[in-house]
């Protein structure tokens, strides 16, 4: 992911913001810190507009997690919770966007890093297939202006990443904000990431794969064995079992979750 297609896509991000009235930003309720992006609130404050924080895929997060979370960031900004793949709490969102809209109609961009589920909550709004969603990130080309209600219309946007994120291969793995199939060295980043969902749910590799290993390089040789990831000879492809192990990630099929900073807090 080059600086320059993501400068162009900053540059298109702010234009959406200037003409929204509302803006919602999208995060992961698996890893709610890292997929936050506070560039996004900074550039939103600095143009004067109202935000809410969606907490999406919450049907990968026990509900009293998630509770936690609205508590905590709405120290920031008004929060709603939902899984808009299985419609949990979007009649919510909907009630919420009315009642922050500073007018009707009313229009709300959606916003954050790629592969969130900007396009699936777009969906869910219009009430209809409106917007193409995929498991790869930054399959969004370009905004999208729906009018999904008489009162609501809405705008999506490309994913964007600060800059200063966007040569850290292994952080945007961990966001789920890089297409894994495009990494010319994918096995680092799926090893940080093994790190990061094993210190948080020692059992994910078991529950997904019914293999496990505290050595990130043997757990991948043993994933790919698993899923008959094998070059000649029987040896295990290494680059497609990280691939495999980071595809899972993004697709919500490997799971970990933690608690708000504060009282019982990561």
């Amino acid at each position: 992911m080059s600086r320059v297609s993501q400068l162009e896509a900053w540059r298109r991000v702010r234009g959406v913001l200037e003409m929204s009235d509302l803006v919602l930003e999208v995060i992961d309720a698996r890893d709610p810190l890292e997929t936050r992006n506070r560039k996004l609130e900074e550039l939103a404050n600095k143009l004067g507009k109202s935000l809410m924080i969606v907490i999406n895929k919450a049907d990968l997060v026990p509900l009293d997690v998630l509770k936690e979370w609205k508590r905590f960031l709405e120290r920031d900004y008004p929060t709603v919770f939902i899984s808009a793949k299985n419609r949990l709490g979007t009649r919510k969102l909907m009630v919420s966007i009315k009642r922050l809209a500073p007018r009707l109609p009313v229009r709300v961009s959606v916003v954050g890093y790629p592969n969130v589920g900007k396009s699936t909550i777009i969906n869910y709004l219009k009430g209809r297939h409106v917007a193409e969603t995929s498991p790869v990130p930054g399959w969004t080309i370009g905004e999208q202006l729906v009018k999904a209600k008489q009162w609501l219309v809405v705008i999506d946007t490309p994913g964007v990443i600060p800059a200063e994120e966007v040569s850290d291969e292994a952080l945007l793995v961990i966001k789920g904000a890089i297409d894994p199939s495009k990494l010319e060295d994918p096995v680092i980043p799926a090893i940080r990431l093994i790190m990061r969902i094993k210190s948080f749910n020692p059992k994910a590799f078991m529950d997904r794969y019914g293999v496990d290993s505290e050595d990130p390089m043997q757990l991948l040789e043993m994933v790919g064995r698993r899923r008959g990831l094998l070059l000649r000879g029987g040896r295990v492809n290494i680059r497609e079992a990280a691939i495999a192990v980071i595809r899972d990630w993004i697709t919500g099929k490997l799971v970990y979750y933690y608690r708000p900073p504060g009282d019982g807090g990561a």
